[in-house]
């Protein structure tokens, strides 16, 4: 082999090396939050949120956004313990399981996907303000393993998740105030 070959070989090895050594430290975990001023107190607006079935008229991820989608509860009606899960050929598995109710202030939640690999811990915290509005406050956290594909879709993941959230405190916004209004 020539010495020019030689070289070419290593420089590709190096820089496949490089490559993969700049995926491996990459993150696998997302942390998106955004917030909402609700023309509503507190309590009504955690009313919609501590009951799954209430989901249907206010989550990003509702049964008619995606054809096909079919809910199945299970565990108590409201609060920790509740549980919605589904399976689909156009979004695949999950489940969504309440695991903290606070009423009316905090909310927490894990949600898992394709098996279980891809995790998140949710929370929907309210901050009452004054006259009657509430700030409401929904943080999501989650790893997608530790898969190089997993790595690379990370910033797709931030922004979708990024729209969902906002989708979905634009829906409960005008879910709690229609129903306020005189």
């Amino acid at each position: 082999m020539s010495r020019g070959l030689r070289l070419v070989w290593l420089l590709l090895g190096l820089g496949a090396f490089f490559f993969l050594g700049v995926l491996f430290v990459l993150p696998t975990s997302w942390e998106v939050v955004r917030a909402r001023e609700v023309s509503a107190p507190p309590e009504r607006i955690f009313a919609e949120l501590d009951d799954l079935r209430a989901w249907r008229a206010w989550s990003p991820w509702r049964e008619d956004a995606y054809p096909g989608l079919v809910f199945q509860y299970a565990g108590p009606p409201r609060g920790a313990g509740a549980e919605v899960s589904w399976d689909s050929t156009a979004t695949g598995d999950g489940r969504l399981r309440i695991v903290e109710s606070t009423p009316p202030s905090r909310l927490g939640f894990t949600m898992a996907f394709q098996h279980g690999r891809i995790r998140a811990r949710d929370t929907l915290s309210l901050a009452p303000l004054p006259g009657g509005r509430t700030r409401v406050t929904w943080s999501d956290r989650g790893t997608l393993g530790r898969t190089l594909l997993g790595r690379l879709s990370l910033p797709v993941v931030e922004q979708s998740m990024g729209r969902d959230l906002e989708r979905g405190l634009a829906a409960l916004q005008a879910v709690c105030e229609r129903e306020t209004t005189p």
